[in-house]
């Protein structure tokens, strides 16, 4: 999950111009949220421009990210399916009502990632191209 950054227009266009037969834009998106991304990425934009991946507080490390998404503002499908999926949508909704839940969650990730350790040498790959193996 994304809570500070920012993404290409190109990367979610298809989501707000393209989406299905049946409906040119997400309809898990709220309207008034695609019509902005449809302001800010017109059909046709320049692949540079980038626009911010919360609308509300794009750069503050905060549990806001989880409010949008319960109000249809996931900029992505990867991420709007958290709290569109009943499996995840729990956990959507208490790290959106409770900030200290959420910072002692990613407190616990970011400690259990760290122990991870880092393959080197015949362990290892250092990719060339991430989505490849060299």
């Amino acid at each position: 999950a994304h809570t500070v950054g920012f993404s290409h227009c190109s990367k979610f266009s298809n989501r707000i111009y393209n989406f299905s037969r049946q409906s040119a834009v997400d309809p898990t998106l709220n309207r008034a949220y695609a019509t902005q991304l449809q302001q800010m990425c017109p059909k046709n934009v320049d692949p540079r421009i980038a626009i911010n991946m919360d609308p509300n507080t794009p750069r503050a490390f905060d549990n806001v990210y989880y409010k949008n998404l319960q109000q249809g503002k996931g900029l992505f499908t990867s991420d709007q399916v958290l709290f569109t999926d009943k499996r995840s949508s729990p956990v959507v909704n208490a790290w959106a009502a409770n900030s200290k839940t959420f910072n002692s969650a990613f407190i616990t990730a970011i400690t259990k990632l760290g122990r991870v350790g880092v393959k080197t040498g015949r362990n290892g790959n250092i990719r060339r191209n991430c989505d490849a193996f060299n």
